[in-house]
């Protein structure tokens, strides 16, 4: 069943933001923000202006706030901090994340949840330097949290473990081509001497195997994969990305989004990717969605992916295969007649529906949105459009800023849903 949790006294960027919904044993926490989205930065974040350098870091005071209210979020979502199964975090610049990293360690013990950090262009509050989204279980539900090590790998120097097991569902953790030594590890490097190889095939490969050793100490394996987020420090790469994609995902490919994005966490890498899989013995399984009543997908990608409780559907953009859709391009002999983001956000909701209903679910069960804009200043008439199909509540949102251009020119929105399925 589909809750959604308001809790008392929480700061909300505006009156229909859902700051977490809970569905089942499954805890969605939206981005979270050290704001109380009145005077950008929370007072006790900003601290003594006139004295800014006397007491703490005010970055780390920013990743203190952020774990204080996920921590009262969760609470009256009946989990806690020590539950979380994945957090994706979106810095608009690379200083925070030491700062962040040591509010992180202190609000969360080991094992810490699977997780993603990339940089993004902005922010819902243009001060603000992070946003961190949260997935938990909860305290009494029947999944467990667990751990899993993969020591055939690089280990990582950020403090989390490759993947965390909860129940049949294996969340793994980001990963870039790195050795955690030397930057991007030697067998995914090009050679400058050579015209041989590309950047983005190598990383690629490089993780998907890493990403094999995992799964197995996971009780998984690729084929089970049904849900994947790949970042791309350039976006004209995603031709040989699909190319290894299909090698690694020859049949039924995971639910996909692929995000621009303005940077990674290790330099010289081009591309960053995490994983959502499902056990290969588990009583859950991987069934693909698909409908003639939303557009084919352009790219190597199911429309959606159906694992239990949970319906994963890939990165909606408003195109085809002709581009852009119509209804969302603005005729320049007569601009004035309609908006563009919000005819691009009536053409996803309606693909979302469509892909919904084919799974026997409606798109205002969606449980999870990551709202990526090219510009954030078309925010409020996507919202406008969006929230009409949220009557019980929005979903858990995280709301970005990346560097276009998206996959089809002219497209300014993308999203990406999670759905709620009733057993």
């Amino acid at each position: 069943m589909r809750k959604i949790i308001k809790p008392e006294g929480l700061a909300v960027p505006y009156p229909a933001f859902s700051p977490a919904v809970r569905f089942d044993d499954w805890v969605f926490v939206s981005g979270q923000l050290a704001s109380n989205y009145q005077t950008g930065l929370a007072p006790e974040v900003r601290g003594n202006e006139a004295v800014p350098l006397a007491g703490e870091d005010q970055m780390i005071r920013e990743g203190r706030f952020i774990f204080d209210a996920l921590e009262r979020t969760l609470a009256a979502a009946g989990s806690g901090l020590q539950l979380g199964v994945r957090i994706d975090q979106f810095p608009t610049g690379p200083a925070i994340m030491d700062p962040y990293h040591v509010a992180r360690r202190k609000a969360i013990h080991p094992p810490r949840p699977a997780s993603t950090s990339v940089l993004v262009d902005a922010l819902m509050v243009p001060e603000a330097r992070i946003a961190v989204e949260l997935i938990t279980i909860v305290v009494d539900g029947a999944l467990n949290k667990e751990g899993i090590a993969a020591d055939k790998i690089p280990q990582t120097i950020f403090g989390v473990v490759p993947a965390i097991r909860a129940g049949d569902f294996v969340f793994v953790a980001a990963q870039v081509a790195t050795d955690f030594k030397t930057g991007v590890a030697q067998e995914a490097r090009t050679h400058p001497s050579f015209w041989e190889g590309n950047d983005v095939d190598l990383q690629a490969r490089y993780i998907l195997r890493n990403f094999q050793t995992v799964l197995a100490e996971a009780g998984s394996s690729l084929a089970n994969v049904v849900a994947a987020q790949v970042y791309l420090s350039d976006i004209n790469d995603l031709p040989r990305l699909d190319r290894v994609w299909r090698e690694a995902f020859p049949i039924d490919p995971p639910a996909r989004t692929v995000i621009p994005a303005k940077g990674l966490g290790v330099a010289g890498t081009c591309i960053e990717i995490n994983l959502v899989a499902i056990t290969d013995s588990g009583q859950t399984k991987k069934e693909v969605v698909s409908t003639a009543k939303a557009p084919p997908p352009l790219f190597h990608q199911s429309q959606a992916i159906r694992a239990g409780n949970l319906l994963f559907l890939s990165g909606l953009l408003a195109a085809d295969e002709n581009g852009l859709a119509p209804s969302a391009r603005i005729n320049p002999h007569h601009p004035y007649v309609n908006c563009s983001a919000s005819a691009q956000m009536e053409h996803v909701m309606a693909q979302a529906q469509a892909i919904c209903h084919a799974a026997g679910t409606d798109i205002g069960q969606a449980v999870r949105l990551l709202d990526i804009q090219t510009d954030l200043r078309q925010w409020p008439m996507a919202a406008a459009i969006r929230q009409r199909h949220s009557p019980d509540g929005e979903p858990a949102t995280t709301n970005i800023q990346v560097p276009g251009p998206l996959q089809v020119p002219g497209c300014t929105i993308l999203a990406e849903f999670w759905v709620g399925m009733e057993s």
